[in-house]
């Protein structure tokens, strides 16, 4: 093989991992950083964005790189090592589910703006330097109705927890940097709630700047 299409075929390789699709560029990616002078978790003007795909039922079902945001209310983070708050809020899901058909037929494609209810438990771990730790966990993400399919509900896992960290880094002149994660656990239903499928794997959620 010669060294030109070795070249071509890092380069290839690269692109490909910078992106969930050739339109949408992976958070893994760098992004611009969050900085406010006042913080309230989940943080006013930014989303949180998949990394990929939420895989269900061998993959006949897939939740497309969705993203929430414009939340509706915030608190503040604890001050005090293993304090704990509980942050409750509808947020906007965007995103896109593909149901292929058990038999032939082609894949039913369904573009989702959903209001997703929301909760998430923030506990201050430590305090390293200038920065505050937080462990935090998505305890409610649900999408059922208003422009949801019918008879179909995705929420988070029963069984698993959808944990993540947070992070708020007191910078020069009275700001502060924010970063913040989740590994998210979803299980759909497909008959209004009776019957739940979990999730093939988690998927990394990350804030981002709307």
């Amino acid at each position: 093989m010669t060294r030109y299409r070795l070249i071509a075929l890092a380069l290839a390789l690269m692109n490909s991992l910078a992106a969930c699709s050739s339109q949408d560029p992976s958070p893994t990616a760098t992004s611009p950083e969050i900085i406010v002078a006042e913080v309230s978790l989940p943080v006013a003007g930014t989303s949180y964005r998949g990394a990929d795909s939420h895989r269900f039922l061998d993959e006949t079902v897939t939740l497309f790189c969705g993203t929430h945001g414009v939340f509706t209310s915030s608190v503040e983070p604890p001050n005090e090592i293993g304090g704990s708050v509980l942050s409750s809020y509808l947020a906007t899901f965007v995103g896109e589910l593909v149901l292929q058909p058990a038999v032939g037929g082609s894949l039913v494609t369904h573009a989702l703006t959903v209001q997703a209810r929301m909760a998430e438990r923030i506990t201050l771990m430590e305090t390293r330097g200038s920065s505050q730790i937080f462990n935090t966990e998505l305890v409610t993400f649900e999408l059922r109705g208003s422009g949801m399919p019918d008879n179909i509900v995705v929420r988070e896992s029963s069984d698993l927890v959808s944990s993540g960290v947070a992070t708020i880094t007191a910078i020069s002149g009275g700001m502060n940097r924010v970063e913040s994660h989740y590994d998210v656990w979803l299980e759909i239903s497909l008959d209004g709630g009776r019957t739940w499928n979990q999730a093939q794997d988690a998927v990394r959620m990350t804030l981002q700047p709307s």
